[in-house]
């Protein structure tokens, strides 16, 4: 490639700012559990340091690990809801990004204390960001299915 060449449309994209709250804690668990997806063990250096790139408060840090934790902890439980409720589709299908997205809606609804309404639309806003111009549709569906089997209020 030449200088003069057109660089793409991802030279257009600045590095996202995570903003210091709970919507930022989600984003920088969902970085850090995607890297630990592609380098298994590195969960927590992964939150660690891309915690200090953002420059987060101590209370969204907190939050972020929370949510890394409960999903590291409970992974073999979210795995069975996600595919309980994700028919004909086997986890090997799902995109990563969006397995991660769902195991992290699935671990702050079961295990953080967050009402299902609330992570079910941070996980869409997560999916439309990071993932599929319609993967939003497919992770709201599967949240969808496991609160309503699991009878839990939207």
């Amino acid at each position: 490639m030449t200088n003069t060449e057109d660089p793409g449309p991802l030279a257009e994209i600045p590095d996202p700012v995570l903003p210091d709250n709970r919507h930022g804690a989600r984003q920088l668990a969902l970085q850090a559990l995607y890297w630990e997806a592609s380098s298994p063990g590195d969960g927590q250096r992964a939150l660690g340091e891309l915690g200090e790139q953002a420059s987060l408060s101590a209370p969204t840090l907190e939050f972020a690990t929370q949510l890394v934790a409960a999903v590291s902890e409970h992974g073999g439980e979210l795995d069975a809801l996600v595919d309980g409720a994700a028919s004909h589709w086997r986890q090997d299908r799902i995109a990563r990004i969006d397995g991660i997205i769902l195991r992290l809606a699935l671990a702050e609804i079961l295990h953080c204390g967050t009402p299902a309404r609330v992570a079910m639309d941070e996980a869409i806003e997560l999916a439309k960001t990071y993932s599929g111009a319609k993967s939003y549709v497919f992770v709201n569906g599967v949240l969808d299915a496991v609160t309503r089997q699991r009878g839990l209020p939207l």
